[in-house]
């Protein structure tokens, strides 16, 4: 328990709660190139619910510089840089990038040895992979507009220019590989700890609101829907955010794949299945 102060008064036990007293820590992770952004409504939600301190944000680029931000009175911890660098490696690369950090962060920096993990996108392949790699180290895995079946977008040259440098992760986003590789070998929920599992969250925009970081979810759903026909977030087809062995939980149905990471009632959602 984290964080208590304990008074007795008589034969009363009364729990002065400084902090939140939890059995887990949260860890957030990112998606391609770290494009689309945790927005703060999004990171005050867990801090909110996770207070303090137990809230960490992982980059996987190369750098393990472990800094702190603040956010309404509250301590968000962060490990690597916050730039487009960041998510551009192959899913395993990508994992390893994450033990690094995890590992750094529960050494000196109070990540407690068992985690949930919300991600977005590619992040959630990422984290499945990292659940192999480190058995019974993740309670709960909250996924974002995961593409566990891949996204078709990974084969199409007008939408991976948005993505220049990340070669390595565009071809793990590629429903083959992800189908009848990474599935195979890595099918969920893989060695959570005990009680725990992997939930889905997804998206369903349209042309009217797709946009994104640069117009890239724009070209991702005329993309999707006028050559592969189908409806989508932008990024991942309706349905290949769902994989058995995970459940799925909901769909925001006018929510985007951006708007997954930004918008404060999908934290929200998110935070039931993801509980400290």
């Amino acid at each position: 328990m984290k964080r208590c102060g304990v008074i007795f008064i008589g034969t009363v036990v009364f729990l002065l709660v400084s902090g939140y007293a939890s059995a887990y820590d949260l860890v957030l992770l990112h998606g391609l190139t770290n494009k689309h952004q945790w927005s703060d409504s999004f990171l005050d939600a867990c801090l909110d619910t996770y207070g303090s301190g137990n809230v960490y944000v992982i980059y996987t680029n190369e750098s393990t510089r472990v800094w702190e931000r603040w956010i309404d009175g509250k301590k968000l911890i962060c490990c690597g840089e916050n730039d487009y660098s960041a998510g551009d490696d192959s899913v395993a690369d990508q994992s390893y990038l994450m033990t690094v950090k995890t590992d750094l962060l529960q050494g000196s920096y109070g990540l407690s040895s068992t985690f949930n993990i919300i991600a977005h996108s590619m992040g959630g392949l990422v984290s499945r992979r990292y659940i192999y790699d480190n058995p019974y180290t993740v309670h709960s895995l909250v996924t974002l507009g995961t593409p566990h079946q891949g996204s078709p977008l990974a084969y199409e040259g007008d939408w991976i220019d948005f993505f220049i440098g990340a070669d390595d992760a565009v071809d793990n986003l590629k429903p083959d590989w992800v189908q009848d590789v990474f599935n195979v070998q890595f099918p969920a929920p893989g060695p959570v700890a005990s009680g725990g599992g992997i939930y889905a969250i997804g998206g369903d925009g349209d042309a009217f609101d797709c946009w994104g970081w640069g117009g890239e979810l724009y070209v991702g759903w005329w993309l999707l829907s006028t050559v592969h026909w189908t409806d989508s977030d932008g990024a991942v087809p309706r349905d290949a955010d769902r994989i058995s062995g995970a459940t799925f939980v909901y769909r925001y149905w006018s929510y985007d794949h951006m708007e997954l990471v930004t918008k404060r009632d999908v934290a929200t959602k998110a935070l039931q299945y993801a509980a400290p």
